[in-house]
């Protein structure tokens, strides 16, 4: 496809400019997983969570059911799993995997992105313990905005708000008792932050700002995200054969070189302010993806089978890798796949519960093991 082309040759160039990190503070914590989809929004609040607590990141595609997933988690045997974002954008059989796997589960989302940012800043001082000083407010859409928000929200241990063109800033204030303002932005948010100072002249109200200027590598970036989301709608319109699917994918492709050739012509600005109304976009259409793989799933007993069977191979290979037997396993798991393929469903799915059962009872006893697996700490933004 002609972004795939497009892009090959840039996205060299990204990995430059992500190599800024925190240091987290070290909490009871370490057992503590944050599940959270690519929204820039959601992942900030988790990466803030992340290195203020110490607890480990685990990101999803938005609105995308992988079972790689799962097992990411499972490596780090947590003792709880938190879900930043609504299931729209974490979808609900992640936890129906983790409670599988006997595994707590604590949601913490609304309805939009906004609701997600108020729902998490509430629960945080309560679940954390944490105490913010001051607030750092950026516009929730702004994708460059919210990650230097982060930054500095993480070095005073200030409260991050997500704020729209709609939000009252005074009622804001109000509820989170903030004294200390910072407001983020680029060019993209200017209009959001121009109603922000409005209503802090109206309460004789001051804040600091910041201006962030964007740049290729912050476009790059974005760049990477959609074309992953777009790999990802593909992928499900081909195992559906939805046309209407891949019909967005080429508007999406159509919209992006667009986007590629602002970049190449040095417009910045417009390049990041089209890729982040294609960062909508693909949120629409993972939905819409995602309830016709819940469709397919439903009507094909073979494509429900073959999607068990790919989470428990996941699975299994976890397992492996803390270097447990799981000879009888593999074995059961062939069986499994010759049933599926000879379309004998009913033996299918007694091996499949059999299998389940086997894995659980392994994970339950051998958590400390499959934990102390040496493992690569992601690196936070």
């Amino acid at each position: 496809m002609m972004v795939k082309k497009a892009l090959a040759i840039l996205f060299g160039l990204l990995m430059v400019a992500m190599s800024v990190s925190f240091t987290g503070v070290s909490a009871a914590t370490s057992n503590i997983v944050i599940l959270v989809s690519d929204n820039a929004a959601d992942k900030g609040i988790a990466e803030y969570l992340a290195n203020v607590t110490g607890a480990v990141i685990v990101t999803t595609t938005w609105g995308v059911y992988d079972p790689n997933v799962t097992a990411e988690i499972m490596s780090y045997a947590p003792d709880e799993v938190i879900i930043i974002g609504g299931p729209d954008a974490v979808v609900e059989e992640y936890v129906t995997d983790l409670q599988e796997l006997g595994i707590s589960v604590e949601r913490w989302g609304g309805e939009n992105r906004y609701e997600t940012n108020l729902i998490a800043m509430t629960q945080a001082p309560v679940k954390f313990g944490l105490k913010f000083n001051g607030s750092v407010m950026v516009a929730g859409n702004d994708s460059m905005a919210i990650q230097n928000a982060i930054r500095i929200a993480v070095q005073n241990r200030a409260i991050i708000l997500y704020i729209n063109k709609t939000t009252n800033i005074t009622l804001l204030m109000e509820r989170f008792q903030i004294r200390n303002m910072t407001m983020v932005h680029t060019n993209a948010s200017e209009m959001t932050m121009e109603l922000v100072r409005k209503q802090l002249k109206e309460c004789n109200c001051t804040a600091e700002e910041v201006q962030v200027n964007v740049t290729k590598e912050t476009v790059l970036q974005l760049m990477i995200q959609v074309r992953e989301r777009l790999l990802a709608i593909e992928k499900i319109a081909n195992a559906t054969n939805t046309t209407q699917l891949m019909e967005q994918v080429r508007v999406m492709e159509m919209a992006m070189e667009k986007a590629n050739q602002a970049l190449q012509a040095g417009n910045y600005t417009y390049a990041y302010q089209l890729m982040l109304e294609l960062q909508v976009q693909t949120q629409f259409s993972l939905k819409a993806a995602n309830g016709e793989m819940r469709i397919a799933i439903k009507n094909s007993e073979k494509v429900a089978l073959e999607r068990e069977l790919a989470k428990l191979e996941a699975q299994i290979k976890v397992m492996e890798k803390a270097g447990l037997d799981m000879a009888q396993l593999n074995q059961l798991m062939e069986q499994f796949k010759i049933a599926i393929k000879n379309s004998q469903y009913d033996v299918a799915r007694q091996l499949m519960d059999q299998i389940k059962s086997m894995i659980q009872e392994a994970y339950k006893n051998n958590r400390e093991v499959i934990r102390n697996v040496p493992k690569e700490r992601p690196r936070r933004p």
